[in-house]
């Protein structure tokens, strides 16, 4: 169950629903900064820096303490893959590189609908050449991506193996978008539930990211409880059991046991789309596993002293 002070705050979102419905859809359109001024922020104790050696505007998360400078975190922002920015992916991604003690790397790519499918898996494949470019190893890299940004993180580990390419050491995905037909029982039994998603507005922002084809839901790298996860490594998934995108999680955890990925599923009761941004109890809890977690699967041996840099 939920904290105490964690369910009166979820009590108001859903006795509110359709304020903050309309609040989490529309606030990253309403709250930006100038990419400067994101890597000026201190943010958990995190310093930022531009990097200009990327084609899209990108920023290196630097913790307090880093237990090695040879392993990174590359992190995909969410956002229906129709919205976000650096503002909003220095927010999700300082705690969890701080909590890891490992250095983060972010960016904001191209939205749909101007940009559709494939631009974003274009610009994360630039930026994660950039990463091998600067002398980190594929393995010493771990994915963390929300909502879109962890279909994106699948999405580019699936086309790393297709054209032969070793794969990133670790992959943790926080409520990942992963069912863009909506096929899921919780897309039905948590529509009532869920205080920030509405399932019509997901549609739309799915039509925008195909470019209003909807024969492409049925692509893995689109929706990737269709793929095969042959060779992944290690990966953590965490979500809440009351947000939509349930059954999501629980599909693609089904696929990747099927395929013997060694994946593991955190359910956190009573917790609604990517949690970990509300303050609550569990937030900090599930920031400190997933801390843990890429720790252990990046920086439990050294291979060197090479930086990710600009």
């Amino acid at each position: 169950m939920p904290s105490s002070r964690s369910q009166r705050a979820l009590n108001m979102m859903r006795s509110h629903r359709r304020f903050f419905q309309t609040v989490s859809s529309q606030m990253l359109e309403l709250v930006s900064l100038p990419d400067e001024g994101v890597a000026e922020l201190n943010v958990y104790g995190t310093k930022g820096r531009l990097l200009d050696d990327c084609a899209v505007p990108a920023l290196l998360v630097q913790p307090r303490r880093v237990s090695t400078q040879d392993a990174v975190l590359l992190h995909l922002h969410g956002g229906a893959s129709v919205s976000g920015n650096l503002l909003q992916a220095r927010m999700v991604i300082s705690p969890i590189s701080a909590e890891a003690r490992l250095q983060g790397v972010t960016f904001a790519y191209r939205l749909a609908p101007e940009h559709p499918y494939p631009a974003q898996l274009e610009d994360a494949l630039s930026v994660y050449r950039m990463l091998l470019r600067n002398g980190i190893r594929p393995e010493r890299i771990g994915l963390v991506g929300e909502s879109a940004g962890g279909n994106l993180a699948i999405a580019l580990a699936l086309t790393l193996r297709e054209r032969g390419e070793k794969l990133p050491g670790a992959l943790c995905l926080l409520s990942p978008w992963t069912d863009l037909a909506q096929t899921g029982e919780s897309y039905r039994t948590l529509k009532e539930v869920d205080a920030t998603l509405n399932p019509e507005e997901l549609r739309r922002s799915a039509l925008g990211f195909v470019g209003g084809d909807a024969e492409k839901f049925k692509d893995p790298l689109i929706s990737p409880i269709y793929a095969d996860f042959t060779g992944f490594p290690p990966t953590q998934i965490h979500v809440g059991d009351s947000e939509l995108l349930l059954s999501d999680s629980e599909m693609l955890l089904t696929a990747m046991r099927r395929d013997g990925v060694s994946a593991t599923m955190l359910r956190w009761a009573g917790m609604p789309h990517v949690f970990q941004v509300y303050g609550f109890d569990e937030s900090r809890a599930s920031i400190k596993t997933m801390g843990d977690f890429l720790s252990s699967a990046l920086a439990f041996r050294r291979r060197g002293n090479v930086r990710a840099r600009a």
